[in-house]
């Protein structure tokens, strides 16, 4: 996958977004390099390999690195290599992006090997949660690990975390501090002893992240932490019995797999599916499958909801949690910055048109009639819809600002998320006083209505509004995270139609109810790629 970034829109953006940070003594990260190769510069050795390109990156990104040693700051930055202040400040916002620098260490530098060093410096932009590698070294000398279960594993894992983090393999040893992580090697010879660790854990506040072999698999996870997870009796529930004992030749693949997350979790200098999932590896072709860890509704130790246990979590439950954000501790900044990827910032300008369809222009806008209007029962509006107020209506709720619209930023009036415009209004029109009865699509970008089709389902009010999701759009910048932010937006655009319809006294019903396969056979759409995500009825009766 090929991401473009540019230097002046990070640089405008780190300025105001609290969530992107500049380094104020930058130091080129350990392990990476800049090198001139032909018209760009190449960056080596970081978390994924980086491109610059034009003149100034030509002529100025490798003095300026070279002149990044930790000692100076912006402006003596500025005056080492010739450049202006902003200049230095957008592209050293580019080169933290990219994982060329970091900041520098505040003090002494850690007693750790120089491989390690590297390591945690040369990685550490995959998840941007340490503003320096030292920071990372801080956390996993500062936290301990407690290794239970099966003995060979535990021998193994306490060989490969000795020289890492402290490590505690006594487990009728003194309880440690209290953000002590517990790693419990289950096997089927070691399966009778999870539940008094599992229990103990709960009872002091710990965290606790299983480990399972058995002949045929290796599963890391679920990591359960009551204050953040489901308990782990929801997390491992539905999982097929152990099949046999770990063959010892899979014993360092094991243990290498569950060092690599412990460190995961405790430095956040590299990335890792926990909290929030579980892995299971087939050991005979390394194939991994990645499942959310889910609550079951009425678990007495993880469930608000009240009654009999639930079988297993329901398939919304597992949709949420498969979404979800991580829990603070856990969240990498990083993500955060793939919003100013250029391609997820050319999707707020990107409007379907219809190009082929007729179109019907609407009313200009004209906001003065919301001035000084009262409020009314939306449920007794009896005021006619007529184009005018239709045409202000899908404009609000769905179109955008062309006054205060840049090249760069899109402004639209109802909040969207990411800005992207993942929703798309349909209006079925009954009374020919509005317009001719059909059905029209709502055009954003030229706020015209676009004849879909001239038959009208039947219905009682003057006009509906169906509101359906764009998923190929949005799921481009978020994935699946992107079909639960079309019924956020559509409940944005929901609450606009609404409160428009209460100023200019009109009908307005939200439906709770609809038929998805009539309305994709009405629209000419297709219920996996553009699902029906509300719906509501404008006016009194047609």
């Amino acid at each position: 996958m090929v991401a473009e970034m540019k230097a002046e829109q990070i640089g405008r953006a780190a300025r105001t977004d609290m969530q992107l940070t500049v380094p104020a003594r930058p130091v080129l990260r350990r392990g990476v390099r800049l090198r001139r190769a032909g018209e760009s510069v190449v960056l080596d050795g970081a978390d994924r390999a980086q491109v610059f390109s034009g003149a100034f990156a030509r002529e100025g990104l490798v003095p300026l690195t070279e002149a990044c040693d930790g000692t100076r700051d912006h402006t003596e930055l500025a005056l080492k290599t010739g450049f202006d202040e902003a200049t230095v400040y957008k592209c050293l916002a580019l080169l933290s992006t990219a994982g060329a620098v970091e900041e520098a260490m505040s003090g002494e530098e850690p007693d750790v090997t120089p491989e390690w060093a590297v390591f945690l410096s040369r990685l550490g932009n995959s998840t941007g949660s340490n503003p320096s590698w030292a920071d990372a070294a801080a956390r996993l000398v500062s936290r301990s690990v407690r290794l239970e279960g099966d003995a060979a594993l535990v021998a193994g894992a306490r060989r490969s975390l000795r020289e890492v983090c402290p490590v505690v393999t006594e487990p009728a040893g003194p309880p440690g501090p209290g953000d002590e992580l517990t790693v419990f090697f289950e096997t089927p010879a070691s399966a009778p002893l999870l539940a008094a660790t599992e229990e103990r854990c709960r009872q002091d506040g710990r965290p606790l992240l299983r480990v399972r072999a058995d002949a045929r698999t290796i599963t890391i996870g679920p990591y359960a932490d009551l204050s953040i997870t489901p308990c782990l009796d929801c997390g491992r529930h539905g999982e097929a019995d152990l099949s046999g004992e770990p063959p010892e030749y899979l014993h360092d693949l094991v243990v290498g797999l569950a060092s690599h997350h412990v460190t995961a979790l405790l430095a956040r200098a590299t990335i890792s599916h926990l909290p929030g999932d579980f892995t299971v590896i087939d050991t005979a072709t390394l194939s991994t499958v990645y499942r959310p860890v889910a609550v079951r509704p009425g678990c007495p130790r993880c469930s608000y909801a009240r009654g009999p246990v639930a079988p297993q979590a329901p398939a919304g439950a597992v949709y949420e949690a498969s979404v979800a954000m991580p829990p603070r501790a856990f969240l990498a900044p990083k993500d955060h910055q793939a919003h100013y990827y250029a391609s997820n910032l050319r999707l707020q300008s990107q409007f379907k048109d219809w190009p082929s369809r007729p179109h019907t222009p609407l009313p200009a806008l004209d906001i003065s009639v919301l001035a000084g209007s009262e409020r009314h029962d939306p449920s007794h509006g009896d005021t006619p819809l007529t184009l005018s107020s239709l045409g202000l209506l899908l404009k609000v709720a769905f179109g955008v600002k062309e006054d205060e619209t840049t090249p760069e930023r899109v402004k639209r009036w109802t909040a969207a998320s990411g800005n992207i415009g993942s929703t798309t209004a349909y209006a079925v029109v009954r009374d020919d006083r509005i317009m001719p009865p059909g059905v029209y699509a709502y055009a954003q970008g030229s706020h015209t209505l676009v004849t879909v089709s001239g038959e009208v389902p039947p219905g009682d009010s003057p006009c509906d509004i169906i509101i359906t999701g764009d998923l190929k759009k949005v799921m481009t910048k978020y994935g699946t995270f992107g079909f639960r932010l079309v019924f956020l937006d559509a409940g944005c655009n929901l609450a606009s139609l609404r409160e428009l319809a209460q100023h200019l006294g009109l009908g307005f019903t939200p439906r709770s109810d609809w038929d998805d396969d009539a309305l994709a056979r009405l629209l000419g759409t297709s219920p996996a790629d553009e699902p029906v995500a509300a719906f509501a009825s404008l006016g009194g009766t047609a």
